[in-house]
């Protein structure tokens, strides 16, 4: 009870009138017939709050996974999204929709899309500060499966955390993926050992003009009904009108009373690439190639410019590149013949994304076996090439004006700050 309450039956009892003031603002006065109190000492400010503790912001990139459409892998990506959130509270998980507006392969000062968009996305996001996912299947050895690990890594593999689930065989391949990321647990000390990957020929491959197509089987071999694709050729062919040699890989599925078709792993159909995937798929999705065999089967689909055929592509190497270029150094195995007999040696080189596709255009070009030349790439802010000029190693009118048209027909990443680049590369023509 409050003590002013009080007052006005106080002074009804003691027969006095008493009048209740409750002022706005409090106010001290001081008596000076009254001694001053000792003086206090002053009271040390107030703590400051403490200051968030830093999470590192994570991409959850795409889901790579040649067996899945890309409803599936988009669908997927957003629930291990949601199930990090829950197994890092230490990390700000971001949503893809915060994420995809920075990985789009686009200039800076221009905003149009870079000339070549195969980037790594963990390299842009790295770029932007995050952190990155990367998704594995683990083998436990002999007769033991798999399990599914999820790292978190920064550039360079740093800070790197791994979360493990069980890969269940007799789960589809959608509810394998969910079941794993429903039950991952952090692990420690992960270590990997590196594995090795394999690219089957194409003995049993369609081959119809420039177009090669090849339905895969078990390690990458061609199943011998890649014929049944025999009535696409054609249409497939327009696809890569003025294309000098390009490779692609096509998930397809034509029972279940629907026919699908999409360009594996790509996960944008917006530009070059989406139009690209449209006029495939017309071609394949119409042939009777699609309803000759039950469930999801790659495709993989290869044009080579006519006048290509046959001709050696030389050995492409970057002598130096502006830093507003990106560039790696990398292994690289070189054959060379000794005695009649092929070797192979490994060499250190600097690598500039999609400088080798260069090799296919500059084929067309009648270098003299044992050639090597100098030339200069200059790049325009959205990966163009604008010029290519041969600074060393032939003075063959010809032959320059060759080298120099097909340098013309790279394509290469965005500068890094919106100006010209310039790529200086070797070029060396081999004994076929």
């Amino acid at each position: 009870m409050r003590i002013t309450s009080l007052l006005p039956a106080l002074s009804v009892l003691l027969g006095a009138s008493c009048t209740v003031y409750q002022p706005l603002h409090s106010t001290v006065v001081s008596d000076p017939q009254m001694v001053a109190p000792a003086p206090q000492a002053p009271q040390a400010p107030p703590e400051a709050p403490a200051a968030p503790e830093h999470r590192p912001e994570v991409a959850v990139l795409p889901i790579e996974d040649s067996r899945l459409f890309r409803a599936e892998r988009a669908a997927l990506r957003a629930e291990l999204a949601a199930h990090l959130a829950r197994v890092a509270p230490d990390h700000t998980i971001l949503a893809p929709a915060m994420v995809d507006p920075k990985l789009k392969p686009v200039s800076e000062k221009t905003g149009h899309r870079c000339a070549y968009e195969g980037e790594p996305l963990s390299r842009r996001a790295w770029d932007e500060g995050l952190m990155t996912t990367d998704v594995m299947h683990v083998g436990l050895g002999r007769g033991k499966g798999e399990v599914l690990w999820i790292r978190l890594l920064s550039r360079g593999n740093r800070d790197d955390v791994t979360f493990e689930g069980p890969w269940d065989p007799k789960l589809g391949l959608v509810d394998r993926y969910r079941a794993a990321f429903a039950s991952l647990v952090r692990k420690e000390d992960a270590g990997i050992l590196g594995g090795l990957g394999a690219r089957g020929s194409n003995v049993d491959a369609l081959v119809e003009g420039p177009v090669t197509i090849c339905e895969e089987r078990l390690f990458g071999s061609c199943d011998p009904g890649s014929i049944d694709w025999k009535d696409s050729t054609r249409g497939v062919e327009a696809c890569f009108a003025g294309e000098d040699e390009v490779t692609r890989d096509v998930l397809v599925q034509g029972d279940g009373g629907a026919r699908y078709c999409e360009f594996e792993n790509l996960d944008a159909r917006e530009g070059r690439e989406g139009a690209r995937e449209a006029c495939v798929c017309q071609a394949l999705v119409a042939s009777a190639g699609m309803g000759k065999r039950p469930g999801r089967r790659t495709v993989r689909v290869r044009y080579e410019a006519p006048e290509l055929a046959g001709k050696v592509r030389p050995e492409i190497r970057v002598v130096e590149a502006t830093t507003n270029l990106h560039s790696d150094e990398d292994w690289h195995s070189m054959e060379q013949v000794v005695a009649g007999k092929k070797q192979y040696r490994s060499v250190r080189r600097l690598v500039v994304d999609n400088v080798d596709a260069l090799a296919a255009p500059l084929a067309r070009c009648a270098a003299p076996a044992g050639s090597v030349i100098v030339a200069d790439i200059q790049v325009r802010e959205d990966g163009a090439p604008t010029a290519g000029k041969v600074v060393s190693g032939t003075s063959d009118r010809e032959l320059v004006t060759c080298i120099e048209r097909a340098l013309g027909r790279g394509a290469f990443l965005c500068t890094g700050d919106g100006n010209d680049a310039r790529v200086r590369v070797s070029l060396e023509w081999r004994a076929p």
